[in-house]
């Protein structure tokens, strides 16, 4: 299908997922932005003939906690390399009984409850993202990309959820028991670490985003359950590894499938939409109409 835009697709995914034999050709690139380094360096390679890039986003050997991972760095680092869709996974706490531990949930929402992370590339640190940017958030993440996900996920048989919010936290610690009831009644499905700022900066980036989210645990305000441990997190994340892998590589192919013009022409229109950049005149003005009433 003729397109005008390159397709290149960014894979972030955590454990297990930063095995550079899913792709044909792969080579190591180191890249340094105006954010510092990224996690770790970006491994590009093809799948079935599409250009994609894959990073670690806590880095290749898990040395990053999630309030450390340079999320500026790794979106500015995916973009300028070509990038026009990210596709990520996310271990998570289910904050609903019908989400089991071992279920895919393609997100579609999310509660922030971060508390110290640099959330925009609006910061007035980069001439390039000059101006104040009040990206709109909804959709949080693209629905042609999310449509993909879920589909190939249930064409491969699993458990997937086509909707659910998920609450970020600060981590690296987990929720107390008052904290998961407090996410319950705000009606969250998951609850992670290190969605956002991530899904923000995507769309700031105007790059196609979404992310599919492995329930590994019930948290901890089930009662009937042992709490969330790492190692039970990781246990449940070793089992389906391939599967998230599965996923995204078979995703790969049906993106590149489809025409992604309008969707990339209205992210843009988006950002430029939303990013503030009043010259010395009209701020005189504004000052002005501000003294005048």
């Amino acid at each position: 299908m003729s397109s005008k835009y390159q397709i290149k697709v960014g894979i972030i995914g955590g454990s297990g997922l930063n095995n550079p034999t899913i792709f044909k050709d792969s080579k190591e690139l180191t890249i340094d932005t105006p954010y510092g380094s990224p996690s770790d360096v970006l491994i590009e390679g093809k799948i079935s003939g599409v250009d994609c890039v894959l990073l670690a986003r806590h880095g290749r050997q898990h040395t990053i906690n999630p309030s450390n991972v340079n999320y500026r760095a790794n979106i500015w680092a995916l973009k300028s390399v070509g990038c026009t869709h990210v596709i990520v996974s996310t271990a998570t706490g289910s904050l609903k009984e019908e989400i089991r531990p071992g279920d895919f949930v393609i997100l579609n929402s999310f509660i922030d409850r971060t508390t110290s992370r640099k959330t925009t590339f609006y910061d007035g640190t980069n001439e390039y993202f000059s101006g104040v940017g009040h990206i709109p958030m909804e959709p949080a993440f693209c629905n042609a990309t999310r449509k993909i996900l879920y589909d190939v996920a249930v064409s491969l048989g699993l458990t997937v959820h086509p909707n659910g919010t998920a609450v970020t936290i600060e981590g690296p610690r987990f929720s107390t028991k008052a904290e998961s009831h407090m996410f319950r009644c705000w009606g969250a499905h998951l609850v992670n670490m290190t969605l956002v700022p991530e899904v923000v900066l995507a769309k700031e980036a105007g790059l196609c985003y979404a992310a599919i989210a492995m329930a590994t645990d019930y948290d901890c305000w089930k009662t009937s359950e042992v709490p969330v441990s790492v190692p039970e997190v990781l246990e449940t994340f070793h089992k389906n590894v391939d599967n998230v892998t599965n996923v995204l590589v078979k995703a790969v192919e049906k993106i590149n499938e489809s025409n992604w013009d309008d969707i990339i022409d209205n992210l843009k229109e988006t950002v430029n939409s939303s990013v503030m950049k009043p010259q010395k005149k009209q701020i005189q003005e504004m000052l002005n109409n501000v003294y005048h009433h």
